[in-house]
């Protein structure tokens, strides 16, 4: 029974084919479909490749049109920096010319500057950072009418004994300081005797340091002579009119009793005597001063608040219809030539009152060491062009007589400047529209033992 039931649900045998059939066609479809989707996976490979290769392709280009641009701009580059070869090759060029036209010129200069210097009997030194100084052989033999000694300092062994140790401390100096070295003195000459030098020298400097000095000797040998014989004629010239007006003055106060009628001549005698007794003084003041060595002082303690209130009274008698005030403030005293002081106020304040206008004040004020004193006025300026000489001899008409209120020799303030360097004093001068004409000068309370008291009988250094 059992065996006709399984014989009873076996499929039947075409059934069987047909599944098989069945799972055969399945079978086919499944690896048709595998292979589609094989073909399909291809081909999406396929097209990616083809994404990629079409990105690659842009990449590439986009690369192609930066190379281009960057070609093209390294040909402008290329283009500028030939333009700018050409002009710097062109300019190379100019300034070669030009070189070369600078250094003919320049050779051209040299030859006349060389020269000039032999004509000007002058000889160009130039020296050393170290100061160890050289000069043009010929040179200095037609100056000397010696050879150079060949060691540091054997230029000094032509130098006259009496300048030596001057010239070497002002060189020394010039060194330590960097400034321009300046010195006048006697040299052995040619001719047997000694010549009056000028030397001179500026420092030759590279980022602030000394690199050689450049210097010139000139021969002002004729010049120092011509000088000389002028102050000696002015000194004899004031020696011999002394007498002969003490003699005119003498004689006036014999007059003074005439009846009144003559009396204006002889005050007229008077004033003009007294005027020409001014300019005496002065000229032989200028006469020490040159050449006596200086104009001589001879301090003693003295109060300069007294010698003020005198100077200015005595102005203030002549000059009447002006205003002249005083004030001293301090200690005023001190050890000074009192006649030679007073002498300096009264050039100072006459020369305000001459050429200023309204007040004049007068102010002293002491200090430690020293005693101050300054002269102001209102007024026209002093031009601009006669500071720099302003303290020397005849470069400007002063006030030198009070009593007549006329002008003198233009030696007052010159005098007062020396008055006060011989007492080692300063004397210094401001001058503007706003602010007036000021002279100011400082003594010492004590007169230093080497106080310059000489302008010409002695070499100067500058």
């Amino acid at each position: 029974m059992d065996k006709k039931r399984e014989d009873s649900q076996a499929p039947p045998a075409g059934d069987i084919g047909a599944r098989e059939r069945m799972l055969e066609n399945r079978a086919a479809w499944i690896t048709a479909h595998e292979s589609a989707a094989a073909e399909r996976d291809a081909a999406i490979a396929d097209r990616e490749e083809l994404v990629e290769l079409r990105e690659s392709k842009l990449e590439a280009l986009r690369e192609v049109d930066a190379a281009r641009i960057e070609r093209e701009r390294l040909l402008v580059k290329i283009r500028d920096v030939n333009e700018r070869l050409v002009l710097a090759s062109l300019q190379a060029h100019k300034s070669a010319e030009d070189a070369n036209a600078a250094r003919a010129a320049a050779d051209d200069n040299a030859d006349r500057f060389r020269s000039l210097i032999l004509t000007l009997s002058a000889v160009v030194w130039h020296a050393s950072a170290d100061g160890r100084i050289e000069v043009d052989r010929e040179a200095w033999r037609k100056l000397t009418g010696e050879d150079p000694v060949e060691t540091e300092w054997g230029w000094l062994e032509a130098i006259h004994a009496s300048d030596r140790d001057r010239v070497r401390d002002t060189w020394q100096a010039a060194l330590e300081t960097a400034e321009p070295y300046v010195c006048r003195y006697r040299i052995h000459s040619r001719r047997g005797n000694y010549a009056w030098v000028s030397a001179r020298a500026v420092a030759i400097t590279r980022s602030g340091s000394v690199r050689e000095w450049i210097g010139i000797l000139t021969d002002i040998s004729d010049r120092v002579r011509v000088d000389e014989a002028r102050d000696q004629f002015i000194g004899i010239l004031g020696h011999d009119l002394r007498n002969p007006v003490g003699s005119i003055l003498a004689s006036v106060e014999r007059l003074r009793d005439l009846p009144e009628a003559y009396a204006q001549t002889v005050a007229r005698v008077s004033r003009s005597a007294h005027r020409i007794e001014a300019l005496i003084r002065d000229l032989l003041d200028f006469s020490l001063g040159r050449l006596g060595g200086g104009i001589p002082i001879v301090p003693r303690p003295c109060d300069l608040r007294v010698i003020c209130e005198e100077g200015v009274e005595e102005i203030r008698q002549v000059h009447a219809a002006r205003t002249i005030r005083f004030s001293g403030i301090g200690d005023l005293r001190g050890d000074w030539d009192r006649d030679r002081i007073e002498q300096v106020i009264c050039n100072l304040v006459g020369n305000a009152v001459i050429h200023g206008v309204g007040s004049v004040v007068v102010t002293s004020h002491g200090a430690d060491d020293v005693v101050v004193t300054s002269v102001h006025n209102d007024g026209s300026p002093i031009p601009d062009a006669l500071m720099p000489t302003l303290f020397e001899p005849f470069t400007r008409a002063e006030t030198q007589d009070l009593r007549g209120g006329r002008e003198g020799l233009g030696l007052g303030l010159y005098i007062a400047h020396e008055i006060v360097r011989a007492h080692g004093g300063t004397l210094v001068v401001s001058s503007s529209l706003a602010g007036g004409t000021t002279f100011t000068f400082e003594l010492p309370r004590r007169v230093p033992r080497r106080a310059r008291t000489t302008t010409g009988a002695e070499p100067i250094v500058i």
